[in-house]
């Protein structure tokens, strides 16, 4: 009897599609924004940058814990235990930005960090940037040397990633030139479209990387 044939189809370029379409619902969120289409309850509901709880921070989410996904898989393929160990560290450190997206916890370290240390220029709610920024600019920092040799100097994905990370170093700069997030709307979305711009080139990069690695998403069709 003969054995059932089972096809094999690669689609690489599906995950280039969604990370275009990623880059191009941020690109239209932003617009959104910046419109007078945010004014309108149900739109402002849904995808004002500067609320929590709406759709766009659950994107956000989403799309971290998608990096953090990707990770896991560079590390399920890396060729030593270094380089297993530092995606895995990577991974974890986006899976509680993830967690930290929905539940604002920097702010939480802000208002505990606030019962010891006064700043007068910056609310309580915002004291993260002095409390949580320095420790996250370290991080970003080893991350961004570690990406580098990882993905090798030069490449698209190392490109990707360090524009990324210098976005995210570039939020903290924001909110303390508007530590309440109530001077013009424009410092807010430019401050919202960092983070988001940052989320999908450091998945662009990964899955670059991944592809590079010979890493490939099969769908596998079986007779019925």
């Amino acid at each position: 009897m003969t054995a059932p044939v089972i096809a094999h189809r690669t689609v690489p370029r599906a995950a280039v599609r969604v990370i275009w379409a990623l880059a191009a619902a941020e690109a239209l969120i932003a617009l959104v924004n910046l419109s007078p289409l945010i004014d309108r309850y149900a739109v402002g509901a849904l995808f004002d940058v500067n609320r929590e709880n709406t759709l766009v921070v659950w994107l956000a989410s989403g799309l971290l814990l998608a990096i953090a996904a990707g990770a896991c898989l560079a590390a399920s393929v890396a060729s030593g235990q270094p380089d297993r160990i530092g995606w895995l560290v990577v991974a974890a450190a986006f899976v509680a930005l993830s967690a930290d997206e929905t539940a604002s916890l920097h702010e939480l370290a802000g208002e505990i960090g606030s019962r010891y240390l006064e700043v007068s220029w910056l609310p309580s709610l915002y004291l993260w940037v002095v409390v949580v920024a320095p420790f996250a600019a370290i991080g970003a920092v080893w991350m961004l040397f570690w990406l580098r040799r990882t993905l090798g100097r030069g490449t698209t994905p190392a490109r990707l990633a360090t524009l990324a990370l210098c976005a995210w170093l570039l939020v903290p700069a924001f909110e303390a030139l508007d530590p309440t997030l109530g001077g013009p709307r424009l410092l807010v979305v430019v401050e919202e479209s960092l983070e988001a711009a940052g989320e999908v080139m450091m998945l662009a990069a990964i899955a670059l990387h991944l592809a590079a690695q010979g890493f490939r998403v099969t769908v596998s069709a079986e007779p019925a």
